[in-house]
């Protein structure tokens, strides 16, 4: 039989904005996008940036 998981999960990136930008599109060429949900972005006074982007994990089991 097959099982098939699914489940959200996210993935936090914190620094400067230039550092945070390319952390980000690197994971994003990585997942498929079909697994893509949402992504938010926060900024803080010291010029630090919080990106936080949320996809599906898809695992298929065979039992």
């Amino acid at each position: 039989m097959d099982y098939t998981i699914r489940k959200l999960s996210t993935k936090m990136f914190t620094g400067p904005l230039s550092v945070v930008e390319e952390q980000v599109n690197n994971f994003l060429k990585s997942l498929d996008m079909l697994n893509y949900v949402d992504i938010k972005v926060a900024y803080s006074d010291v010029g630090m940036i919080s990106v936080v982007v949320v996809y599906k994990v898809v695992q298929k089991l065979n039992v």
